[in-house]
């Protein structure tokens, strides 16, 4: 599993493409379905679902403005776990 490390507004997050392959594995908490999951050294996870055609990949993240995945953070649900 791939990720992308990056800071937006303060905090640093990993994105990490959810997959419909990682996405059948066990998760905690549990995943729901394919995306986008983002975590934060502090715990926070959020997770913004995409149909499985639409995930990037993390190389395609890796090439996105700071301020691009910052905004997909501000528009992914809070995972509760």
């Amino acid at each position: 599993m791939s990720a992308v490390n990056f800071s937006a507004r303060g905090a640093r997050w990993r994105v990490v493409p959810i997959t419909s392959e990682i996405a059948s594995k066990e998760y905690v908490p549990k995943l729901p379905g394919t995306g986008l999951l983002f975590t934060s050294p502090e715990a926070e996870m959020r997770f913004l679902a995409l149909e499985p055609e639409a995930v990037p990949t993390a190389e395609y993240l890796r090439q996105k403005a700071v301020a691009e995945l910052a905004a997909l953070v501000q528009l992914a649900q809070p995972l509760s776990g």
